[in-house]
C-alpha cells in the first residue's frame, strides 16, 4: 500500500493544529486525476477553513487537507479521465475536497489546465484560485461585457491583478483602486484609471 505525506488538522484553531501525518495515497476514480502536488496555495479560504471559520467545512469531516489549488504533475488517471496522460503538468483548483497540503491530490478531470510554461510551479500553484474568483466575479455573477465600466478594488492583490486583466481583456472600461507601488502595477496591467483609496 502506498503512503504520502499530508499536512491535516483535525481540530479547528491556529497554526498548531497543523499535523504532518502518512497516510493512503488516494486512488483516482471514474471521471478523477492523481496529481503529485509540485506547490499549492494559501488563500484566505484556507485561514478560514483551518480556525472553523468557513461553513462549508464542518467538524464532522475533520480530518481534513488544506489547499485549494495547486500546481503539479499527472501521476495516474481515472476511467474517463483520457484527456490527461502521466507526466503532464498541470494546476488545478480542488473544490471543496481533501486539499492539497500533500504529496498527492486527487481532482476532477475538469478541475485542471496545462500549467503555463511561463510560469515556475509556485507561481502556477497560486494562480488557480485567485483567478476564478475573479472570473465568476466580473463575468458569471457581474455579466461584464465590452464597453462596460467596472471599478476592481484592490487591483494589485492576489484576485484584482486578474480582475483587471480579464476586464480589459474584455474591453471594458476598468477603474481600479490601489495605493504605493500598487498604483503602477496596476496601470502596469492596463487599468484605465487607478485610484489611490489613501
Amino acid at each position: 500500500m502506498s503512503t504520502m505525506l499530508a499536512y491535516r488538522i483535525h481540530s479547528f484553531g491556529g497554526p498548531e493544529v497543523f499535523k504532518a501525518e502518512t497516510i493512503e495515497i488516494p486512488e483516482p476514480g471514474a471521471g478523477q486525476v492523481l496529481v503529485r502536488v509540485r506547490a499549492a496555495g494559501v488563500n484566505p479560504v484556507d485561514l478560514k477553513t483551518r480556525s472553523g471559520q468557513y461553513p462549508l467545512i464542518r467538524e464532522e469531516q475533520l480530518p481534513y487537507t488544506l489547499g485549494r489549488d495547486f500546481s503539479g504533475v499527472v501521476e495516474r488517471v481515472g476511467e474517463g479521465a483520457a484527456q490527461w496522460r502521466a507526466g503532464e503538468q498541470v494546476y488545478g483548483f480542488v473544490g471543496q475536497g481533501q486539499g492539497a497540503y500533500a504529496e498527492f491530490v486527487v481532482v476532477p478531470a475538469s478541475a485542471l489546465a496545462h500549467a503555463p510554461e511561463k510560469l515556475d510551479a509556485g507561481t502556477a500553484g497560486a494562480v488557480p484560485l485567485a483567478a476564478l474568483t475573479a472570473w465568476q466575479g466580473l463575468f458569471e455573477h457581474g455579466c461584464l461585457e465590452a464597453g462596460c465600466r467596472v471599478l476592481i478594488h484592490a487591483g494589485s492583490g492576489g484576485v484584482g491583478h486578474f480582475a483587471v486583466q480579464f476586464a480589459k481583456q474584455k474591453g471594458a472600461e476598468v477603474y481600479a483602486t490601489a495605493s504605493g507601488d500598487g498604483i503602477e502595477f496596476v496601470r502596469s496591467l492596463g487599468a484605465d484609471r487607478v485610484i489611490d483609496y489613501h
